[in-house]
């Protein structure tokens, strides 16, 4: 019965920092997420190309 419980607790161990990286890994997308957004709201605008109507 001691190695069964000792086996569990290694496994719950093993969960547990599975479960660590797995947030570091979703907290890194969203700082991703964040900057992307945040790029995009300072895009320049462009000068259009092309030809001018004349009116």
């Amino acid at each position: 019965m001691l190695t069964d419980t000792l086996s569990l607790k290694i496994e719950i161990e093993e969960i547990k920092k599975k479960l660590q990286n797995q947030d570091k890994n979703i907290e890194l997308v969203f700082n991703y997420l964040d900057e992307l957004i945040t790029k995009q709201e300072e895009v320049r605008s462009r000068k259009p190309i092309g030809y001018k109507n004349q009116n």
